[in-house]
């Protein structure tokens, strides 16, 4: 197992707080990374160094406002890959069989059915009744599956962010499993789930928008966001 395994695996080396930290922040600059890891320059270019050089980070320019642009670090497409959860090349291998000898119909059926049994297995372990209960006990299970991931409240509205994709390998080439993912939410939260940004439009995290709407067909519970008391 190599430092770039082994750092996505244990968030609390110093090489894993730093791709954590670029998962979440999507850049971040020398003194970024020292103010989080509380060390010296020194140290933080020296991790850096050893992820550069594993294809884990890379540096670029990037301009704040008036001045010089500054130099940071952002992750790669392979580094993503390591972070990807559930998507493997046989999972990518029978996907496309099944398109070119079923089509694209058949594929949406099978990740519908998948999408069902998912959400099923998500609603057993989930015990809140307020939507914003759910959200919340969905979010500590998507983090216990390696999937980062954290809630945003934007006036009001919901919003789930994932910060590694769970099939990135799948959904870069099919994006019906982002919709299987988003139909899954919905059906666990009993609301209606928007996909927003998503990580394969490069940004840093997929946002599922949660409206206190039921889904159709889906859980009927109450759709207030407030956690019950």
């Amino acid at each position: 197992m190599t430092m770039a395994t082994q750092g996505i695996q244990n968030s609390s080396t110093p090489a894993g707080q730093i791709l954590e930290y670029l998962l979440r922040n999507t850049t971040a600059g020398i003194k970024d990374l020292e103010d989080m890891l509380g060390v010296t320059a020194t140290a933080v270019r020296q991790q850096l160094a050893s992820l550069s050089a594993e294809g884990l980070v890379i540096m670029t320019r990037e301009r704040q406002g008036v001045g010089r642009p500054r130099n940071v670090y952002k992750l790669t497409e392979r580094s993503q890959s390591l972070f990807a959860c559930y998507s493997d090349e046989l999972a990518l291998d029978l996907i496309h069989e099944l398109l070119e000898t079923e089509g694209t119909a058949k594929l949406r059926y099978l990740l519908s059915r998948v999408g069902d049994k998912l959400a099923m297995q998500y609603s057993r372990q989930i015990k809140g009744v307020a939507l914003g209960d759910r959200i919340l006990e969905l979010s500590v299970l998507l983090d216990r599956r390696g999937i980062r991931a954290d809630i945003e409240d934007a006036n009001g509205v919901m919003i789930l962010h994932e910060y590694n994709c769970p099939y990135h390998d799948l959904s870069s080439v099919h994006r019906d499993v982002c919709e299987m993912e988003r139909d899954t939410f919905s059906q666990v939260l009993g609301a209606d789930v928007t996909l927003g940004n998503c990580i394969h439009d490069g940004h840093n995290s997929c946002q599922f928008v949660v409206n206190a709407i039921p889904a159709a067909g889906g859980n009927r519970h109450a759709t207030s966001f407030q956690p019950a008391t």
